[in-house]
């Protein structure tokens, strides 16, 4: 970081004595320097200004630091609430959970993140159809003490056309048309090297494809059918998560039991995926309070009697404001009817006349805002009422709020009716204009500030028309909680309160405001990487944060390319290894995910290619003198060898060293002497040297194709 010069270091005595002293020289005449002299009061003034001008200049206020640090596209990170998740068992019927339903540990509170469908139809058996199971051991039982390969060990070109199919048996019929939540708890035992996340909202080339199906009746077909996969943050088994699924049609039972399978169609699996555990009824949970929420209704939403349904906590069990599209804003209604099926879930709504009021609109349009709160803030809904004037504030004792759970209603005189628009909340008014509906919420200040008709707009003149639409609490770093804490609901839903509830893993995510100062220290590490692919390791730190994907080694070989003119543009290859077997080519997958990871970061002037490795296997025979204590059957020279050739592997392409290779096996304390010793390379090796080095391309990689070794007991030679 630049030092700053301090620019206020002088006393303003001292300025004022330094002033004086230059009179001299500028006019000798001037011989009173009283303070009664009328000149010497202007010099004065002048040097007061001259210290309040540097004293303002040698500061630096936090406003000026958010801009600064915005130029530089660096971000204050948000507080935010923990993620983790919650399994519900003994359900004595499906039911619905509303979206925000609160989950208590303690004092801390945690809303489901999506309207939820329970099932109370439990998982009898689990069926694997695929090379590695025998027709005995296709079913089993999970209870998360054993390890499961979902579509085998190998994947090998013989058995490629060989079906992989995994069938989980279910013991009632699933819902139709409801999204239901299956849990998998995927085992990964790779201890050196780990999966990359893949960021929410990311490209992402799957590397595997699933296809999902139900056996039942749909369309008056019994058979298998496809499910509709809502969602699935597993990727395809790579990563311990939930799938959603739908089923579209009736479930109908396959020899006494309800079935849902899944098929592998595409194989570009790094790592067959292992399994632990299949659980279903789990969901994500963010910790979290919703005191105030709002729901933005098009003319699509709304169902065949016009009604309006929402399946949310504060909605079915808190009061709400109803308000109609009109002038471009808001205009509040009291011609509506509410319905709260608590059992089901569901809020419903009616407007009076509501084919009237959007006989003109599109299906897209927007034509209702439903605003509901809890009941113990409904006096606190209504901020207070706009006086018209400049940079008005208001209020705001509120504490841990979520930055972006704060939205307000401001209402504004027209035609003898309010109307009602949504401001937005902004970190300062630097680049607001006076058109601009934006306010400021300083926790610090205890104020929810407005602007100056300069920059950014004031609420107008109205009684009551400030008014929140949001408001959403969360405890920050203090919600990282650990496993198990979670176990009560907040629910007037009998069976919901029936149920038990287990936090499957601990809570993760949760953080504070960041502040000002950390995010300038954190500026400063940035600085310190350039942002750019540039150098080789600039190439391979990106390529080993390539979303979703995990590596052995990453080579970076500039000014290289085969069948390029490295001269006429720059070139550079990338050669990756993502596991330990032999043969494979690059999955294009990878090559896509790399090459988009790359991309971003690449100068446009460089051309990149992504390789995998040129496989160089190793024939080793030889005649080896070992001691009379060696057995041969025990093959531990051989498994030395294979743990050479592993080290030689820990960087692509390395020049394999015959004396290296016969050095480490002559000092070996079961081995007296090497008669014979010979390496006979099989690939695209580039070159054998006279003293038995094998050179191989950049990417190269070895592999023990076969050890063929005579072993001689040295008593048969010496007598011993």
């Amino acid at each position: 970081m630049i030092e700053l010069e301090n620019l206020n270091n002088q006393p303003i005595e001292d300025i004022l004595d330094e002033a004086k002293k230059q009179i001299i020289y500028l006019n000798s005449d001037w011989t009173n320097h009283q303070e009664s002299d009328p000149g010497i009061t202007l010099l004065e003034l002048f040097v007061w200004l001259k210290s309040v001008q540097h004293e303002y200049l040698n500061r630096i206020l936090p406003g000026v630091k958010h801009k600064f640090l915005n130029l530089l596209d660096i971000h204050l990170k948000r507080n935010a609430g923990a993620i983790t998740l919650l399994e519900i068992s003994d359900i004595a019927q499906n039911i619905v959970i509303p979206k925000g339903t609160r989950w208590k540990t303690n004092n801390m509170i945690f809303e489901n993140i999506n309207q939820q469908m329970l099932i109370n139809s439990g998982i009898l058996s689990v069926e694997f159809d695929n090379p590695g199971f025998a027709t005995e051991e296709e079913y089993y039982k999970f209870d998360g003490s054993r390890i499961f390969h979902l579509f085998g060990e190998n994947f090998s070109d013989a058995d490629k056309y060989l079906p992989r199919t995994v069938t989980i048996n279910f013991s009632k019929e699933l819902p139709s048309s409801e999204v239901i939540n299956l849990y998998f708890d995927i085992f990964s035992d790779n201890k050196n090297i780990s999966r990359n996340e893949i960021p929410v909202g990311s490209e992402f080339d799957e590397i595997a494809s699933v296809k999902w199906e139900y056996y039942g009746a749909q369309n008056e077909v019994l058979g298998w059918h496809p499910i509709n996969v809502v969602k699935d943050y597993t990727h395809c088994f790579l990563f311990t998560g939930i799938v959603r699924l739908r089923i579209n049609g009736k479930m109908e039972p396959l020899d006494g039991v309800y079935s849902i399978r899944f098929s592998l169609v595409k194989n570009e699996y790094d790592f067959p995926p292992k399994i632990k555990n299949i659980i279903p009824n789990v969901f994500y949970a963010k910790q979290g309070i919703t005191k105030c929420d709002n729901i933005i209704v098009k003319k699509k939403h709304l169902k065949e009697d016009f009604r309006v349904e929402i399946s949310s906590h504060v909605f079915i069990y808190g009061n709400c404001d109803v308000y109609i599209k009109k002038f471009g804003g808001w205009v509040e209604t009291k011609n509506f009817t509410v319905d709260k099926n608590i059992d089901g879930g569901i809020f419903t709504l009616k407007i009076d006349n509501v084919e009237e009021i959007i006989e003109n609109y599109s299906y897209e349009d927007e034509f209702l805002l439903i605003v509901a709160y809890d009941k113990d803030i409904q006096d606190k809904i209504i901020l207070g009422s706009g006086t018209g004037s400049s940079a008005q504030f208001f209020e705001f004792r509120y504490q841990n709020v979520l930055y972006d759970g704060a939205e307000l209603l401001i209402g504004e005189e027209k035609d003898d009716e309010t109307v009602f628009h949504k401001w937005t909340r902004v970190d300062n008014f630097f680049s607001s204009k006076k058109y601009d509906r934006h306010y400021v919420l300083d926790e610090r200040k205890k104020a929810i500030i407005f602007g100056d008709h300069h920059y950014g707009m004031a609420p107008r003149f109205g009684k009551n028309n400030v008014r929140f639409c949001k408001l959403v609490f969360c405890d920050g770093e203090h919600s990282n909680i650990n496993q198990g804490m979670i176990n009560k609901v907040e629910t007037e839903n009998q069976v919901l309160k029936e149920s038990r509830i287990f936090q499957i893993c601990s809570a993760v995510g949760g953080r504070d405001n960041e502040t000002v100062e950390r995010a300038v220290a954190r500026a400063a590490v940035l600085f310190s990487d350039c942002g750019r692919a540039i150098t080789a390791k600039d190439y391979t730190n990106v390529v080993k944060n390539t979303p979703g994907l995990m590596f052995q080694n990453v080579k970076v070989l500039p000014n290289y390319m085969p069948g390029e003119d490295c001269t006429k543009q720059n070139c550079t290859t990338i050669a990756v290894r993502w596991n330990d077997k032999v043969g494979l080519p690059l999955p294009k997958s990878y090559e896509n995910n790399i090459m988009r990871q790359i991309n971003k970061y690449r100068l446009i002037n460089t051309k990149v290619k992504v390789v995998g490795p040129e496989y160089i296997g190793l024939i080793i025979t030889g005649e080896i003198i070992v001691k009379s204590f060696y057995r041969p059957e025990d093959k531990l020279i051989e498994k030395y060898i294979q743990k050479f050739v592993k080290k030689v592997n820990f960087d692509l392409g390395k020049i394999f060293y015959f004396g290296d290779l016969f050095g480490e096996l002559d000092k070996l304390d079961y081995v007296s002497y090497l008669e014979k010793l010979r390496i006979t390379p099989i690939g695209n090796y580039v070159e054998k040297t006279v003293s038995e080095d094998i050179i191989v391309p950049p990417n190269g990689v070895y592999y023990v194709d076969k050890i063929d070794l005579n072993y001689i007991k040295s008593s048969e030679i010496y007598g011993d």
